[in-house]
């Protein structure tokens, strides 16, 4: 019997398709949040164009981890490594993704909803239109953290003062529940002044300049009724000694001997703005179940496995081999090179998923009726190549 081709625009196909997702959504313990429409992008896509195509990795609040970049008009990839390695210093790496926001991208992709914090690391003007964006991400519960940006709002002004720019001085900062902590930085030749009286309550000063006029250089801003909040700084903490505007030896040696503190502090700074720091415990990886809530058709793909799997229940795979066992009692290690498949569904439990819940939901006659489930696994890219 043939089978005509079924595109991926195919109306029937889509049908199936969106039904198939539904019951998982009904399913599954966890709110699982729409996915924009172009979230098929291609596997081989570079990583900073995943920002782009709208490839999102979801954590288990529901809330894209996305930590963005913004470096202006500056294309320096070095800048953005930078940046992006003394934030994977300090927070734990595993559960957030860091991506560049470029210009381009402010007023046109949809990071506002999939982001929890912005950095906004260039001395250049922000521009207007992008300015109003930064304020609508803050508006709607956003996070923004400024290394010696222009960017501010809230009656809080920028003075500058030349004679502080790329010179090293002593900080001292104020810490939520102990002694104040003094450090070298290098400034940025800027320093923070507060306008409007109105807006005091929204303003806590972070950090001053240990000289004679005791010059703000970190502060911390409220926005809107949605949490949104800022940390923003004229002090370089993303820069160690190494730095290039590092121009004495007496600096270098400085900023050397901050260096934990540096880190103390921008570690403070990102857990205020709720991120979290604390390497987190990698999960032991699980076995892979497989389910139907049709037992004719369980039979039936049990039937069509004894054909396509070794005499060990093996089926090798370059990747990942998956080695179909009968039940949990099976002593098989679960590697990320090999993974038990475990076929008697009367041994599965989950408080994750719900195998009657998905039954219910599912309308489809035969799509979605043959499922492999895992708990921890490292990818899904790899289970079924060859």
């Amino acid at each position: 019997e043939h089978h005509h081709l079924h595109l991926s625009s195919c109306h029937e196909c889509l049908q199936l398709e969106n039904s198939t997702i539904e019951s998982v959504k009904f399913a599954s313990a966890e709110n699982i949040p729409e996915l924009p429409d172009d979230c098929s992008s291609k596997l081989e896509e570079k990583e900073d164009e995943c920002l782009e195509k709208g490839i999102k990795r979801v954590n288990l609040a529901g809330k894209p981890p996305n930590i963005l970049i913004y470096l202006g008009s500056e294309t320096a990839k070095e800048r953005f490594e930078q940046v992006k390695s003394v934030l994977r210093e300090c927070i734990d790496a595993e559960s957030y993704t860091i991506y560049q926001l470029q210009q381009d991208q402010v007023l046109k992709d949809p990071w506002i909803e999939n982001s929890l914090l912005l950095v906004i690391a260039t001395e250049e003007p922000i521009p207007e239109g992008s300015h109003k964006q930064f304020m609508k991400f803050l508006s709607k519960g956003g996070k923004i953290l400024g290394f010696s940006s222009s960017f501010t709002f809230g009656g809080v002004q920028i003075k500058r003062k030349n004679k502080l720019r790329k010179a090293v001085h002593e900080l001292v900062v104020s810490k939520k529940d102990s002694p104040e902590v003094k450090l070298n930085l290098l400034v940025s030749g800027c320093v923070f002044e507060q306008g409007m009286k109105e807006d005091a309550s929204r303003v806590k000063t972070l950090s001053r300049l240990n000289n004679a006029d005791k010059d703000t250089v970190i502060v911390h801003l409220t926005y809107g009724s949605s949490g949104g909040e800022a940390v923003l700084s004229q002090a370089h903490l993303e820069l160690d000694s190494n730095s290039m505007d590092v121009q004495t030896e007496e600096d270098f040696n400085l900023l050397k001997m901050s260096n934990s503190k540096r880190y103390e502090v921008l570690k403070e700074i990102l857990t205020s703005l709720g991120l979290r720091c604390e390497l987190s415990e990698i999960p032991a990886l699980a076995p892979i179940f497989l389910l139907s809530p049709d037992e004719e058709i369980h039979l039936a793909f049990l039937k069509w496995l004894e054909g396509n799997v070794d005499a060990e229940g093996l089926r090798a795979s370059s990747k990942v081999s998956l080695k179909f066992v009968s039940s949990c009692e099976s002593k098989v290690e679960v590697t990320p090179s090999l993974m038990p498949v475990v076929t008697e569904m009367g041994s599965f439990s989950s408080e994750h998923f719900s195998l009657k819940t998905y039954q219910e939901h599912l309308q489809t006659k035969k799509l979605g009726k043959i499922l492999l489930f895992t708990e921890v696994t490292t990818t899904t890219m790899d289970l079924l190549d060859g």
